[in-house]
């Protein structure tokens, strides 16, 4: 009895084992068969039947993305763009974003004009992988593309606080970092909006704070001649034909006795007396002695972004930090830092770039340049034209504007182009 059950159990085994190899063996043959007869129809340009032989040979490898890839591409030749489409994304999706369903697609929406669809699609699926460095190289070649946006004024700042400075005729008004329109041109200054959420401004001879919504929120007891931005607690005040310092109640914490000033950053400030400037620090202590020509400032009159300033004596300009201490070289020019990334100076006659620290990157020649910008890229000036470059010097935009300045984080910069200024946004940034 034993000896028969165990013999049945064997040629159930027998017959499963059969049975399973045989399936295993015919599988890749009919899965061959498949992909045979869809090259076939491929060369007879019979595309309609080509698709339905992939679609068979999908049932026995129903995770293979290069057949979704395939049948995309018959759909494509059959004019069935939206079946390209579809069948592009699940090639992309069933190979977990593989390299070539990818660059497929993307090279179709850029031949199909539709630039932001490739953008898109590269942005998806360069996020949240471990390995992007080619759908990212991908993504980059087409840097450089950009948009004019509406509205045309006499004049646009860099950003700073997420807010640029507009001129329009001879009054003011700002604008967010995204372009929108947050204060009308309707005054006769104005400054940024300040850490405690106000903008100083001037209008009819009076000067005084609002808010964001254009409304007037703060006012000092007594009149002056000029208020700057609040930062750190402090703000500038022009009194008497003098400067000084006022905290936010508008008490004074320096005396009025300083031909120029600026607004404090990372406890830093520079001040101008008897012709000269010095670097002053906490509590207005001299970091240095009033022996400086000028000091750089950026649009909105700040000179100590990134903890230093650039000071100028006679033909030199150097970097001073918070220590009142000279950091790298001098310079026969220099620009403003506008962001972390390095600042545009001139020695022996080239353009070249240095980082807070004073290290110099970068010889370059341009006629002129201005800092680079947070997402890394900086206005060059060749041949009478401006354009913008990368950090190895090579050009993103080409040269074709009268003058421009710097990208926010946006991807935002304003240009001046047939004597008016605009506002232009990268595709890609």
């Amino acid at each position: 009895m034993k000896k028969a059950v165990i013999a049945a159990v064997l040629l159930l085994w027998g017959t499963a084992l059969y049975t399973t190899v045989s399936t295993s063996v015919q599988k890749p043959l009919e899965y061959r068969k498949c992909l045979s007869e869809a090259k076939k129809f491929e060369k007879k340009e019979i595309y309609y039947d080509a698709i339905l032989s992939y679609q068979k040979a999908l049932e026995y490898q129903p995770d293979n993305w290069k057949l979704y890839l395939n049948i995309a591409e018959d759909c494509l030749l059959l004019g069935n763009e939206e079946a390209f489409e579809e069948n592009c994304m699940t090639a992309i999706q069933t190979g977990n974003g593989n390299e070539e369903a990818v660059f497929r697609l993307a090279d179709y929406y850029l031949e199909a004009d539709r630039r932001q669809d490739a953008i898109s699609l590269l942005r998806s699926q360069a996020s949240g992988k471990k390995n992007p460095e080619a759908i990212e190289a991908k993504l980059m070649s087409l840097a450089g593309e950009y948009q004019f946006m509406s509205g045309e004024f006499d004049g646009i700042t860099d950003t700073c606080g997420n807010y640029m400075k507009i001129k329009s005729g001879e009054v003011y008004g700002i604008l967010d970092a995204t372009g929108n329109q947050v204060i009308y041109p309707e005054y006769e200054k104005i400054g940024m909006f300040g850490s405690n959420g106000f903008a100083p401004v001037q209008k009819d001879g009076q000067c005084y704070y609002i808010d964001t919504g254009n409304y007037k929120r703060r006012v000092p007891d007594e009149p002056y001649e000029e208020l700057g931005v609040v930062n750190q607690g402090i703000l500038p005040a022009k009194k008497d034909g003098k400067w000084g310092y006022l905290n936010e109640d508008f008490q004074p914490v320096t005396e009025f006795v300083y031909e120029e000033v600026t607004p404090v950053l990372n406890g830093m400030a520079a001040v101008k007396k008897d012709g000269k400037w010095a670097v002053v620090g906490e509590n207005f202590k001299q970091l240095t002695e009033f022996g400086f020509d000028d000091v750089i400032r950026d649009d909105w009159g700040f000179c100590s972004r990134n903890g230093v300033v650039f000071g100028k004596t006679g033909q030199e300009y150097r970097l001073i930090d918070q220590e009142g201490m000279q950091v790298g070289g001098t310079y026969e020019d220099a620009r403003a830092f506008v962001s972390e990334q390095p600042a545009a100076v001139k020695k022996e006659g080239k353009w070249l770039f240095l980082s807070p620290d004073g290290k110099e990157t970068g010889g370059f020649q341009f006629e002129d340049a201005k800092s680079f910008s947070t997402i890394g890229y900086a206005p060059v000036r060749q041949n009478g034209k401006w354009g913008y470059i990368k950090m190895n010097g090579d050009f993103v935009i080409e040269p074709e504007f009268d003058s421009a300045k710097s990208f926010n984080s946006y991807g935002i910069a304003p240009v001046k182009k047939s004597g008016v200024w605009s506002l232009i946004k990268l595709d890609i940034y």
